[in-house]
């Protein structure tokens, strides 16, 4: 039988990391002994490229796991992939692409057990976190087997940065989102994220990630969690 968990990370807004954040979720995840496979369904292929490179990069070091780029322009493609992507053990990672006016987002979001939506404490990034929302919830509605969870995850976080008003506005709108999935611990802005890699995860990387990470994996794998474990 099959024992998958799938895993999409999205949002409607660029920028906000979430292709960075796939990379280093797959980097945490086989660290923790889970097998892993990344899909790459973005338009500009980051992750896929970024494999590339680094074998060049890091001729000596074994891949942990397998970067697949896949074009979801075609939604019965798309179907099929996630219909044979339920016939595999472990753990599957996508990084979406925002524009949610692809059709293929559709079959993707309804067959994903969980959704990484990545944003930032600015309007912009809050807002299109707002419309991204109200895609996820209008699906839901019109497929009624859709059990998606979503976890929300502040991204390039400055704690330096804010007034009073500001965070007081930032809490609130995290408490908004606790109504509709989990909010993770945030993740600060360092330059180490910058120098990230799909061959593994770097010491400096791992406490910047960890506790977000942590949280996502605890709810998913953990004793109340609904993850697979791998056979």
């Amino acid at each position: 039988m099959s024992e998958v968990t799938i895993i999409t990370f999205a949002n409607q807004k660029g920028g906000v990391g979430k292709t960075t954040l796939c990379t280093l979720f797959a980097n945490y995840l086989v660290n923790r002994g889970k097998r892993t496979i990344v899909i790459d369904c973005d338009g500009q292929q980051t992750i896929f490229e970024k494999r590339k490179a680094d074998y060049k990069k890091y001729p000596d070091q074994k891949e942990k796991y397998k970067v697949q780029a896949f074009s979801i322009a075609d939604p019965e493609n798309v179907k099929n992939l996630m219909k044979n992507l339920r016939q595999l053990n472990g753990v599957v990672l996508i990084d979406a692409p925002g524009n949610l006016a692809q059709q293929g987002l559709i079959p993707l979001f309804v067959q994903t057990d969980y959704i990484v939506c990545p944003y930032q404490y600015e309007t912009t990034s809050i807002n299109s976190t707002v419309t991204f929302l109200g895609f996820i919830l209008q699906l839901k509605k019109r497929v009624q087997s859709m059990a998606t969870k979503i976890f929300f995850i502040v991204n390039k976080h400055d704690k330096r940065y804010g007034t009073e008003r500001e965070k007081k506005l930032w809490a609130e709108t995290d408490e908004q989102w606790s109504k509709f999935g989990i909010v993770t611990p945030k993740i600060e802005q360092r330059v180490e994220m910058q120098r990230y890699n799909t061959m593994g995860l770097m010491d400096t990387q791992k406490s910047i990630v960890t506790p977000a990470f942590d949280c996502i994996y605890d709810n998913i794998f953990g004793e109340n969690g609904h993850g697979k474990e791998d056979k």
